[in-house]
Parts: C-alpha cells; sequence; structure tokens
C-alpha cells in the first residue's frame, strides 16, 4: 500500500464475507504487559482490539435504513482489505432529520500501519456523513464510544477534532466522544 489511488470504497456485500473473517486488526501482545488482555488461538490481544476484530470478522449486514458499512480494498486482483467503519445514524435514519451520526466501528489492517490509514478511514465516513447531512438537514453532531485504554482511537479522534465528553453514561465501561460539524471535512 503506497498511495491512496492504490485503493477503493465500496460497500461490505456478500462477496467480502470470507475476507473479513480474515482481517486482522488486533495486535498480539505479552500477556504480562496489560492486565485487559484476551487470550485467542494461543495469543494474547488487547480486549478493545480483539473486540473490533471478531466484530468484524463476523459481520455480515447493517440496517441499510440507518447505517452504512464499507471497506477500502486494493485495487489489485486480491482487493485485500485495508480498513473497514461501520457508522450510522442513532434515534433515526438515513433519508431523515432525526437523531445523531454515530461512529461504531473502525479500524484499519495491521498491514497497513504507519500509512495513516485510520485517518484515511475516518475521514471517508465523516465525508459520507457529511453528504448526508447536507441532504437532510440533520444536526451535524458525530459521536464515538472509545474505551479509555485504546490510546490510538484516542489520538485518532482528537486529530480529527473529536472531543472526550467522559464516561458514555449508557456504557460506562467507554468513553463518549463528540465532534460538531463537518467544517474541514
Amino acid at each position: 500500500m503506497t498511495d491512496a489511488s492504490d485503493c477503493r470504497w465500496t460497500e461490505v456485500a456478500p462477496d467480502y464475507w470470507g475476507r473479513l473473517q480474515d482481517f486482522s486488526c488486533a495486535t498480539e501482545i505479552d500477556a504480562f504487559s496489560s492486565f485487559d488482555t484476551v487470550k485467542r488461538h494461543g495469543h494474547y490481544y488487547p480486549v478493545f482490539e480483539w473486540e473490533v476484530q471478531s466484530t468484524i470478522r463476523n459481520f455480515r449486514a447493517c440496517d441499510a435504513a440507518k447505517q452504512w458499512a464499507e471497506i477500502c480494498v486494493s485495487k489489485d486482483k486480491q482487493e485485500r482489505i485495508w480498513s473497514f467503519v461501520w457508522f450510522g445514524v442513532v434515534g433515526g435514519k438515513k433519508r431523515d432529520a432525526n437523531g445523531s451520526y454515530m461512529i461504531g466501528y473502525i479500524a484499519r489492517s495491521l498491514e497497513t500501519q504507519g500509512c495513516h490509514f485510520g485517518d484515511a478511514t475516518l475521514h471517508h465516513a465523516l465525508a459520507v456523513l457529511k453528504k448526508n447531512q447536507k441532504e437532510t438537514g440533520r444536526r451535524p453532531v458525530i459521536g464515538a464510544r472509545i474505551d479509555p485504554m485504546n490510546l490510538g482511537s484516542i489520538n485518532l479522534f482528537k486529530r480529527n477534532g473529536f472531543i472526550d465528553m467522559g464516561v458514555d453514561p449508557e456504557a460506562t465501561e467507554y468513553h463518549r466522544w463528540v465532534r460538531i460539524g463537518f467544517d474541514d471535512i
């Protein structure tokens, strides 16, 4: 992966389900480096990374009236999956002005470490939401839930204009992060 022109965005479709089962975004770690680890297949992973990887590997479909699920794939014959993002509207539908936007799951392949694919993936989702916001007039509020141990996601969202609003009262193991507007998208 060398350039954004080496890949394309597409909706997650049944043709990609098999490749999603091989998607790796969880980093193997030393079991003693953290108390918040999970052992799977003889290896240890941060719990928050394993949750995302498991969700992506088991993904089949989303509620198309409220959600988007998109992947960035290489343009070669293998169409390797470089990143995944599942996002949508909470309390409304894509075609109405109700509710607010939420980034549900976002990940980049371990193969793309250091290529800023997390930023590219978040920017892609925000661009889709910006277009939807112009069409619907929905309030331009975007939220995300982030595990406070997930420093990679915290830094990603912070770099992209999200603010930590503290513990999420609906899911206290996470912090609620919020961004207002699409000015720089």
